[in-house]
């Protein structure tokens, strides 16, 4: 997968600016709050259909606007594609080749892009509700099935603790949302263990790769359940939660209580490693990811790496981009460019008050 170009109008700080990008390694520089993020930002929107930085879209849009308009074209393949997202006082409009799609589940993934940035640090000291959100949003870049299950599980648990809040509760009604429920928990949990030890399986290799630090790091998923994973078992465990959760008027059991674990040597990472290897393992797992939507997809995600390189030194650098240069198109922001990149084959742009400017370089 390959971006050929952005174009934005009112996006953010931008009012208009196009970019072309070249398929290996594109640097952009600028000082800060000048719109280097902005730009990451627009493409996650694209491959998500939400930010990765605030909840509300209207925030997104350029003050003083109605609209903000973000277009890609990028290869998939040999085929050339074109999405644009069209976000507005009452919504947003996504389009494939100019032609609006009714659902984002035929949006999302379209265009798969893989972000790391200062603040995902902040995964192992957020909530649980903030690691599972990781997961649904990678798993559903790669899977429709996994979107619509979600979507539906969602749906029946908003129904389930309505129920529950009744004075009286229905429990042939109650009996059918467990069915119902558990069905889609049984889609979900499948797919979450997959992705987690697909992750796992790269992840201290991948660490290793980046540092000396000989420790191991692995990433374990807190399942719901403790016994074997079945539609029956999940059943169960919501039927055996039901005389509480009627008290309680809340859903106690299901995915929307798991969590994905870190590990250093065996033990909860946060609690026994240092800033930098908290910093390296999320990078592993940045790294990992790619490996994982890559094998799954059979396609290539764009990496793009906010202000990272100035959080490692020298040696930390040259591993990443010797990691990735080769084999991802990569969009790196930074204020300063490495000494070692600077003979690296790469396109450069500058940023300015939400102007981008090609400055060429490298030996593009």
């Amino acid at each position: 997968m390959i971006i050929q170009n952005v174009t934005l109008r009112n996006f953010r700080n931008y009012k208009y600016s196009s970019i072309d990008f070249y398929q290996g390694m594109n640097v952009i520089t600028g000082k800060n709050a000048q719109g280097k993020t902005n730009l990451l930002e627009s493409l996650v929107y694209l491959s998500l259909t939400r930010s990765h930085r605030i909840l509300d879209d209207k925030q997104l849009i350029k003050k003083g606007e109605l609209f903000s308009d973000i277009k890609c074209t990028f290869l998939d393949g040999e085929k050339s594609n074109e999405i644009e997202c069209v976000i507005h006082l009452k919504g947003k409009t996504l389009l494939v080749r100019h032609q609006p799609v009714k659902k984002s589940s035929e949006f999302v993934g379209m265009l798969n892009v893989v972000l790391f940035s200062p603040d995902d640090l902040n995964i192992f000291s957020d909530f649980p509700k903030e690691r599972r959100k990781v997961m649904d949003q990678e798993i559903s870049k790669i899977s429709n099935t996994y979107l619509l299950a979600l979507s539906k599980f969602q749906t029946t648990l908003k129904q389930r603790n309505s129920l529950l809040k009744q004075q009286t509760v229905n429990q042939l009604l109650l009996d059918t949302l467990d069915e119902n429920i558990s069905k889609y928990e049984f889609m979900i949990i499948q797919e979450r263990k997959n992705f987690i030890d697909s992750i796992d399986s790269y992840i201290t290799n991948i660490y290793h790769r980046l540092s000396d630090d000989p420790v191991d790091v692995h990433l374990k998923y807190k399942c719901c359940l403790d016994s074997d994973i079945s539609y029956e078992n999940i059943l169960l465990g919501h039927r055996n939660n039901r005389q509480k959760d009627i008290e309680n008027h809340v859903t106690s059991f299901g995915i929307h209580r798991e969590d994905m674990l870190f590990e250093m040597n065996h033990e909860p990472l946060i609690q026994i490693s240092s800033q930098g290897q908290k910093r390296m393992t999320v990078l592993s797992f940045k790294m990992a990811l790619l490996n994982f939507i890559t094998k799954q997809t059979h396609k290539q995600p764009v990496l793009l790496l906010d202000d990272v390189l100035s959080e490692l030194d020298y040696g930390r650098q040259k591993k990443l981009i010797e990691m990735v240069s080769k084999s991802y198109q990569c969009i790196i922001t930074t204020t300063e460019i490495p000494e070692f990149l600077k003979n690296e084959n790469m396109k450069i742009f500058k940023v300015a008050d939400g102007n981008i400017i090609n400055t060429t370089g490298g030996n593009v």
